[in-house]
């Protein structure tokens, strides 16, 4: 009988223990959360440099750079503004 259903359990865990390993890996880069013509929120964990040139990526596509603001937990605020 534990033939049977061991298999079936796992099969059932198989999806939370990919998603969990996805999560997992991506945890340290540096994101866009949300950005305009005029700023960019970055989520990161703790490397400003790397939140920083992902809001230099943001920014560039409308010829503008980017001025750091604040930060809030994970998120960096940054200005997009004319060079």
């Amino acid at each position: 009988m534990i033939e049977v259903w061991l298999p079936q359990l796992m099969l059932r865990r198989l999806p939370v223990i990919t998603l969990c390993c996805l999560i997992s890996s991506c945890a340290g880069a540096p994101f866009l959360s949300a950005g305009t013509p005029d700023a960019a929120e970055v989520g990161y964990s703790g490397d400003l440099a790397a939140a920083t040139e992902v809001a230099k990526e943001h920014c560039a596509r409308y010829e503008k750079v980017p001025r750091y603001l604040d930060s809030a937990e994970d998120i960096a605020f940054f200005a997009c503004e004319k060079r």
